[in-house]
């Protein structure tokens, strides 16, 4: 799996004009494919001690995404204003 890891530039990837996003659903835990729950194969390079990996919901970036890639209209009710996340009804709505 160590392919998962592979780097690439600003010309293979199209971002869709959205900034780095730490807090995605799809980025990988800073513990990912370590040896043991302690170790560490990701350290976040403009800051170290960001939070990353995270697998509750949506950041408000992988919503922008989806809405860019299939050119959907953002709406003001597509997020909690109040938390700029998206709402959860229960737990059940969470991502396992």
């Amino acid at each position: 799996m160590a392919y998962n890891f592979d780097k690439y530039n600003d010309t293979y990837i199209d971002t869709l004009f959205t900034s780095y996003d730490y807090g995605s659903v799809m980025h990988y835990e800073r513990n990912a494919f370590a040896l043991n729950a302690s170790g560490v194969t990701i350290i976040p390079i403009q800051n170290a001690s960001a939070y990353i990996g995270q697998r509750i919901q949506l950041s408000p970036i992988d919503i922008l995404t989806i809405q860019r890639y299939y050119g959907c209209v953002p709406t003001p009710s597509t997020l909690n204003t109040a938390t700029n996340r998206m709402p959860v009804e229960s737990e059940s709505d969470l991502v396992q």
